[in-house]
């Protein structure tokens, strides 16, 4: 009789130590992530999409959940929440890393698309600077290459040579690009621009269309300048400790879905920016366009202040960006 309740005994001890281990494998991996933009933000928006889509390809074993933006974990410190643990996962500017990784702001001057940055090697190095901090990359925010800010005025543009001696909503790499067409630079965030604007603060918003359009800056700036120029450098990463606690095969998902959800994803964002230029037009927004001599003159005077800003922290890290996201 002992040894039968010996045994029962035993088997009761195994089954309360496998069952919560079962109850626990069952249960999905979550991953809490933050956006460096507003909830109703275009980027915020097909982000949780794509997200979406890489759960149910999971089968449910992956569960993302949206934490909020600047509102929930303040611009400046969600990439080292991140690197913290505090947060998983965010995507946010390399402007707002606070130079947490050196070089990477280089990423505003990528002409190859972000689908093709597993061939080309770019994303390779960029995981291995990222490791060296503590962070796992995931992938560069899939957007149009090459066409992505623009500039509104207050004041009428007829050609470059007008942006000088005017006001500009500075910040990062604006901080070198305004200096290069005579403009001085005015710090502050993206949110801000809009009453910067409305006060005569500054004379000139900057962004890409679909932050112009969220922020209605049209109300306040009338002149739309084209061409644009630039890409969005904004990167999605996680918590290295917390990426190495996912299975190989739930790893291998992920980066793998998010390269081949990034040309639909790139379309998304296309199609938002076209609604928005619309709706920006509508509103009674003049459109500016530089031809010829004068538009070459800008572009190079940009390209080039944008290329010397964000190579003076690492000149051989910006370079090496350069060269694989421009092939």
């Amino acid at each position: 009789m002992k040894k039968k309740i010996f045994i029962l005994l035993c088997l009761f001890l195994v089954m309360a130590f496998i069952c919560p281990q079962i109850k626990s494998a069952e249960q999905p991996i979550t991953i809490n992530y933050v956006t460096f933009v507003a909830r109703n933000h275009p980027i915020s928006m097909v982000l949780g999409e794509d997200l979406k889509q890489i759960e149910a390809r999971s089968g449910g074993k992956l569960k993302f959940i949206y934490r909020g933006g600047p509102e929930s974990v303040k611009l400046f410190s969600q990439a080292v929440a991140v690197k913290d643990g505090a947060v998983d996962m965010c995507i946010i500017s390399p402007d707002f890393m606070g130079g947490l990784i050196k070089g990477i702001e280089m990423l505003t001057l990528t002409k190859t698309p972000v689908y093709r940055h597993r061939e080309t090697g770019a994303h390779d190095y960029l995981d291995e600077l990222y490791q060296k901090v503590g962070l796992k990359y995931l992938i560069m925010l899939p957007m149009k290459p090459g066409t992505l800010f623009h500039f509104v005025s207050k004041k009428k543009i007829e050609k470059p040579s007008d942006f000088k001696g005017l006001s500009l909503a500075g910040t990062g790499v604006f901080d070198a690009i305004g200096p290069a067409l005579g403009m001085t630079p005015v710090a502050m965030q993206m949110a801000e621009q809009y009453t910067a604007l409305e006060r005569g603060l500054i004379d000139v918003g900057r962004g890409g269309i679909n932050t112009i359009v969220a922020f209605k800056l049209y109300e306040v700036a009338k002149y739309f300048i084209e061409p644009g120029f630039g890409t969005a450098p904004a990167t999605l990463f996680m918590n290295l400790k917390k990426w190495n606690t996912i299975p190989k095969d739930l790893q291998d998902l992920f980066i793998n879905s998010l390269y081949e959800l990034a040309p639909q994803t790139e379309a998304k964002h296309t199609k938002i920016d076209q609604d928005s230029f619309k709706k920006a037009l509508d509103s009674g927004m003049t459109v500016v366009e530089f031809k010829g001599a004068d538009r070459e003159w800008f572009l190079k005077k940009v390209n080039d202040a944008m290329y010397e800003h964000q190579s003076r922290m690492a000149p051989e890290v910006a370079r090496k960006i350069y060269e694989l996201t421009n092939k």
